[in-house]
């Protein structure tokens, strides 16, 4: 059986190497030529710093199993084609550009009987109403009699790429039940993880509505937060506490939610229903949105305690990607921030040594003058910060943490004054 994977991203190129992996032939593509002539020469382009993926990529390209192109001709000869392109939102509303222009490129290419996969996440209904027509018109062939459709909504997260594409549980909806059984073995092959076999719009929704719940009480987390720092308690200790009750489990608060999943997805399940506003969701999004903007209402009221004016002060921001451990910004909190403090014309320099363009200065160069450092991203590499130093070269000793990653009790004894998210008392 020969495999074709469609956009070799964050969960593409895994996937890709997990097929070669299990010895079958595989073939990459990727409209990005200078993504598809680093690959082919062995250069791993992005995500250098998650677990396993740069060792896997060098076994694989020299096993010669991998070939890569920035052309669909090669799927003619191709049985199985995931398609693993991005599906952001504009708005609120899902953008299919790279979706609707990947299956233009694979319909004049089907091989009869092959199975389109869509690995990408989408909006419920999206399989019907869009894929299968356009692979229809632009094929000339039958759904189900030519060739069969799928949808398979990857399940993974940076630095747990290999770990959750190898052992998380996967939902497959088909066109036809006649493909449950090959689809069954491959992704068998891929995850230890139960397989459950249903149609192409559950399916779809299961992807949307599991990501809408992790955001939903994401929210939860936020608000509570904020409410606590209005009582004068600490919000960690009370989700400690409230967690300790059986059948509770309180998420995190945080300064933002960023990445490609919990953003997008809550749009593209409201996308789909159109009778019925999901308010819910929608007031979920609107909280989480705004923590970053909330983490600079904690910035503001601490310069105003301390009598620093706002305009004049200078911003030692900490992190960029939008999680710990990884250089995936998408759709990252710390963006957000920068545009308001640009918005209100404050100074700010950022560092993230996992991100290429915020790592060619020190955190100290940084902090050299600052009024205050934001901590917006748990880096573990931040856990070896020299406070003592810190203390030395910032102008005004103020720490926002967003993250609830730095010790209060530490900083607090140097002579820092420290904020964070849900605990202001101190």
């Amino acid at each position: 059986m020969k495999i074709a994977v469609i956009g070799l991203g964050y969960v593409g190129l895994p996937l890709l190497l997990k097929l070669s992996q299990l010895n079958f032939d595989v073939l990459g593509i990727d409209i990005n030529n200078e993504k598809i002539q680093k690959l082919q020469k062995g250069i791993l382009p992005f995500a250098k710093e998650e677990p396993f993926l740069l060792d896997y990529f060098k076994k694989e390209h020299k096993k010669g199993k991998i070939s890569f192109a920035s052309d669909f001709k090669g799927l003619s000869v191709r049985d199985l084609i995931f398609v693993c392109v991005d599906t952001p939102i504009v708005g609120k509303l899902p953008n299919y550009q790279s979706l609707t222009s990947a299956l233009k490129s694979i319909a004049p290419n089907l091989k009869i009987g092959s199975i389109v996969i869509i690995e990408s996440t989408i909006a419920p209904k999206t399989s019907t109403n869009l894929v299968i027509p356009i692979l229809e018109k632009h094929s000339k062939l039958k759904i189900n009699r030519d060739f069969f459709v799928a949808a398979v909504p990857e399940r993974i997260r940076p630095n747990h790429i290999f770990e959750q594409l190898t052992t998380l549980p996967r939902v497959i909806g088909v066109s036809d039940k006649k493909i449950s059984n090959v689809l069954k073995k491959i992704y068998s092959k891929i995850t230890s993880g139960k397989i459950n076999i249903t149609d192409l719009t559950t399916t779809e929704t299961v992807k949307t509505v599991e990501n809408s719940f992790r955001d939903v009480n994401i929210a939860f987390a936020n608000e509570v937060a904020i409410a606590c720092e209005e009582l004068g308690v600490n919000v960690w200790e009370v989700k400690d506490l409230v967690n300790k009750s059986p059948f509770h489990h309180m998420h995190e608060p945080g300064a933002g939610v960023g990445g490609h999943c919990i953003p997008k997805d809550p749009w593209l399940l409201a996308s789909a229903v159109k009778k019925h506003q999901l308010e819910l969701i929608e007031t979920a999004r609107k909280i989480n949105d705004n923590m970053p903007y909330h983490v600079f209402t904690l910035i503001k009221k601490t310069f105003e305690e301390k009598n620093i004016k706002v305009k004049n002060a200078n911003i030692a921001i900490l992190g960029y990607s939008y999680v710990g451990n990884s250089d995936d910004t998408r759709n990252s909190p710390t963006e957000v921030l920068t545009k308001i403090l640009e918005e209100k014309k404050i100074k700010y320099k950022i560092y993230d040594p996992l991100v290429k363009e915020y790592s060619n200065k020190s955190l100290y160069d940084i902090a050299k003058d600052a009024d205050a450092l934001v901590l917006m991203v748990g880096h573990d590499v931040f856990k070896n910060i020299n406070y003592k130093k810190l203390y030395k070269i910032m102008r005004n000793k103020i720490i926002v943490d967003g993250r609830n990653f730095i010790s209060a009790n530490m900083v607090n004894k140097l002579g820092f004054v420290y904020k964070c998210i849900g605990n202001t008392s101190r």
